[in-house]
């Protein structure tokens, strides 16, 4: 029996390829933007805590309210560079996910036509069969009725 033989086979793995390539740079992307995020968190931390030592310090000890509003701005301005790397990344990500979503898409649309066609090979191959089934039939059919007429 022939086998089915997909036509665009090499298109289809050069798009699983670019799929998997795809997968790897979301990772990577989502895993740069879960850093940023953590970091930001904890400097949101230590620039909370930079304000409460700030507020201590000018109830408490006003010789050290200097230092601490120089460390609570110091902190600020790290908590804004953070941010801002954060937002930064946020784009580079979506942009990677919707390469990956495309990726995706286009295997997906040669997986359905490989699918279908070969569903229609099938299709091609049983009605073959069943000519030959037919014909076959059809022949001994005619045999018969020849011996019935001779006998």
């Amino acid at each position: 029996m022939v086998r089915f033989r997909f036509r665009l086979e090499a298109s289809l793995r050069l798009a699983e390829q670019t799929l998997e390539t795809a997968q790897r740079e979301f990772a990577q992307e989502a895993q740069r933007l879960e850093v940023c995020v953590k970091a930001c968190a904890i400097q949101q931390r230590r620039f909370n805590e930079a304000l409460e030592g700030q507020r201590e310090a000018g109830r408490q000890r006003p010789e050290e309210l200097g230092l601490w509003q120089i460390f609570a701005f110091e902190q600020k301005g790290r908590l804004h560079q953070c941010e801002l790397k954060r937002v930064e990344q946020e784009p580079v990500m979506e942009n990677a996910r919707r390469l990956l979503f495309e990726a995706h898409r286009e295997v997906e649309k040669f997986q359905r036509l490989k699918e279908k066609q070969n569903k229609a090979f099938l299709v091609a191959e049983l009605q073959k069969e069943q000519k030959v089934l037919d014909e076959t039939g059809q022949v001994l059919h005619w045999r018969q009725q020849s011996e019935s007429i001779r006998n």
